[in-house]
Formats: structure tokens, sequence, C-alpha cells
């Protein structure tokens, strides 16, 4: 008994307000603003439908009780597949190696805001995701091309429907399922945020 009273008394000492019930249940609605570093917007629409979607939230296009800001801190590539690398007009191997596999990680920095106060609640918070895709060379003839039944040569990326491209094409898509699953994880933590927050931020 001593144990609660003490940890009890410590929490209101503190200012802290602790319950069992999660963020969501004690606001009402919630803002999105474009995150910073998202240039086309995807990533914000991605986590806004999942916001929307979820059941647990009630998007509002401004005026939300608590907004959710967030930033783009970092982009990055690596290659994680490769292959023998092959003459470009003769097709022969060459002992050498060159990529067709890549990955592509983004992380976002998140804050929850009180609207009124423009307190940070919750945060910062740094989530990441990545997605891995395929590619070709774009630079080898064989790669990328290959001989009908007529005998016309025909590019493999017009005939891949999409499941083939260049690097560069390859890691430019790669951000839609990686914006997705950002969505999903940031949606999941806003979910589960327990409710403990200082109490001078509670609306009565």
């Amino acid at each position: 008994m001593s144990w609660i009273l003490t940890t009890s008394f410590l929490c209101s000492a503190c200012g802290y307000h602790v319950d069992d019930s999660g963020v969501v249940s004690h606001f009402s609605t919630i803002s999105v603003p474009y995150f910073s570093g998202d240039q086309d917007g995807t990533l914000t629409d991605a986590v806004i439908k999942g916001l929307s979607t979820s059941g647990e939230f009630t998007y509002v296009n401004g005026g939300g009780a608590v907004i959710l800001e967030g930033a783009v801190i970092s982009d990055n590539f690596e290659h994680i597949g490769y292959q023998y690398d092959r003459h470009p007009v003769s097709g022969v191997r060459i002992n050498r190696l060159v990529p067709n596999e890549g990955r592509r990680e983004i992380t976002v920095r998140i804050s929850l805001i009180d609207s009124l106060s423009q307190k940070v609640i919750y945060g910062p918070f740094d989530i990441s995701a990545s997605s891995d895709y395929d590619f070709v060379d774009s630079d080898s003839l064989q790669d990328t091309s290959f001989i009908d039944p007529a005998g016309v040569r025909q590019s493999v990326l017009f005939f891949s429907l999409g499941q083939l491209d260049s690097s560069e094409g390859a890691h430019a898509m790669a951000r839609f399922p990686v914006h997705e699953r950002l969505a999903t994880k940031i949606v999941e933590g806003l979910s589960n945020l327990p409710y403990n927050i200082d109490s001078s931020y509670i609306k009565e």
C-alpha cells in the first residue's frame, strides 16, 4: 500500500496525469500539416489516410485539438543485391559485379502538439521504414531488351508492367511503399500512446 501511495504522490508532485486509457480518447480531433521535406506530399497524404481510416482518430483539415507535425530527416539508399556484368552488346559475362537490387530507407521525426498551448505533448520521435526493389542496368542492351519472334528488339522495361525499372525509376517508385509503412507505424504508435502528460495540458 505504501508503495502505491508513494508512487501516486510522486506522479502528482511532478505534475503528471496517469491514465490507463490512450491519448486518443482525450483529444477529439487531429490535424496534420504537410511534413517538412515531403516534396510531393505523398507521405503526408498516406498519414492522413491512415488516421482517417483507423477508427481511432477524427481528422480535420485545420484547427484540430492536437497537431501532428513531422519532418523527413533522412532519405537513404544502399545496394543490397548484385549480379555479374555483361558486355553491353555481345552479352558475354564480365568478371565484375554490378548492383541490381536496392533498399530505400526514410526516417521521419514527429511530434504531437497541443493546438491551444502550442506545447509538445509527445515527442519528438524518430520513425524509420524501408523498401527493397529490383532494377536493371539501363546501360546494358542485354538487360534492357530482348529479341521477339519477329526478330525485332523490344524493351524489357516496356513489357515488365512496372516490375522492372532503371535504378533511378525504381528508387523513385520505392517511396510509395516506404510512405505507406511509415504511415502505418505512425498511426499505430499514436493509437498506443499512454495518456500521461503534464496536467497543465489537460482540457477540462
